[in-house]
């Protein structure tokens, strides 16, 4: 038997929220959001990750959205969609998929990179893996019940 531990991954995923008082014009949003991410993929790397599987974010402010993702160890980000209005208030998604450490190492990696955007952001991570009913006895359990809160904050 082979030691697979660095091929199952720490799959994360976090729901943030906050504003820029007084807002941000669209190109420093994006640079903010792109540097959370880079350092996200940066830190999973330092970490100890073997392998970037997928880094990606989704934000929304107004009727626009940015969407971007990292999935190589340089914490290269590329940009599917970006801002073009001033951003004010924001929500976002945020999934980390890496091989190599364990969800909470990527929990921890995650948060305080999300907390430098601003200063009243708000989180939750979730564990993306499986289900975390100790109790549930289906193993592909989709009960979303089920899913473990790691961090509120």
């Amino acid at each position: 038997m082979t030691d697979d531990a660095d091929l199952i991954p720490a799959a994360v995923a976090a729901v943030a929220s906050g504003s820029f008082s007084p807002s941000l014009k669209a190109d420093a949003a994006v640079r903010i959001f792109r540097g959370m991410l880079r350092d996200i993929a940066l830190d999973c790397v330092t970490s100890g990750s073997a392998m970037i599987g997928h880094i990606k974010a989704n934000v929304r402010s107004g009727d626009e959205m940015m969407s971007m993702s990292s999935t190589t160890d340089d914490g290269n980000v590329r940009c599917r969609s970006v801002f073009a209005k001033d951003v004010s208030e924001y929500s976002m998604t945020v999934n980390v998929i890496v091989y190599g450490i364990e969800n909470r190492k990527a929990a921890e990696i995650l948060v305080p990179n999300v907390r430098k955007i601003s200063d009243d952001v708000k989180i939750t991570v979730h564990s993306e893996i499986g289900c975390e009913d100790p109790e549930c006895k289906d193993p592909l359990c989709q009960d979303e019940a089920h899913k473990r809160i790691i961090m509120n904050i």
